[in-house]
């Protein structure tokens, strides 16, 4: 009888011994991909701005903000689809638009004029406390957020240069 306690006792604290070892390798793996998702994250937004920050700069010209314009209506459009925060709001002064203002990619498109330059890029680095998609402005145009959360890019800025 003493030897069947024991024995009993043994099995049980292996079993122990297995269910904490268990849940040991479980929170590993729980915390190993917390910190993949994580980082790769940031990367996938970065590769998605950069197709759109390539064009950002000064001095650039009409045919520039037309293909970037372009890039950005392709852009939206698959986001709407896909309902993701992705959608970028372009804020334009240039043209007949004589003060920084929300703007469609089209419109845009048919404001700028060749022989011009522009200047292109964003006014604020913060990041949107929400990740509303509409965009409003305020009577400071420079403190809208340009970022989403997520770190996807939010809103372009495109203002004429003066002269040439």
């Amino acid at each position: 009888m003493e030897n069947a306690s024991k024995a009993l006792i043994i099995a049980g604290a292996i079993l122990i011994s297995i269910l904490i070892i268990g849940l040991g390798v479980y929170f590993y793996n729980v915390a190993a991909n917390a910190g993949k998702t994580q980082s790769l994250d940031p990367q996938v937004a970065e590769a998605h701005n950069q197709q759109f920050t390539s064009y950002f700069g000064d001095r650039k010209s009409s045919t520039d903000v037309k293909n970037l314009m372009s890039l950005v209506r392709s852009n939206n459009i698959t986001g709407n689809t896909a309902a993701e925060t992705q959608n970028i709001t372009i804020l334009f002064k240039g043209g007949n638009v004589s003060a920084l203002a929300i703007t469609s990619p089209a419109s845009v498109q048919s404001q700028v004029k060749p022989g011009k330059t522009y200047w292109i890029g964003v006014k604020n680095d913060d990041a949107a406390s929400d990740d509303s998609q509409n965009v409003t402005l305020n009577e400071n145009a420079e403190k809208t957020a340009a970022y989403y959360s997520n770190g996807y890019l939010r809103v372009i800025t495109i203002t004429e240069n003066a002269g040439k």
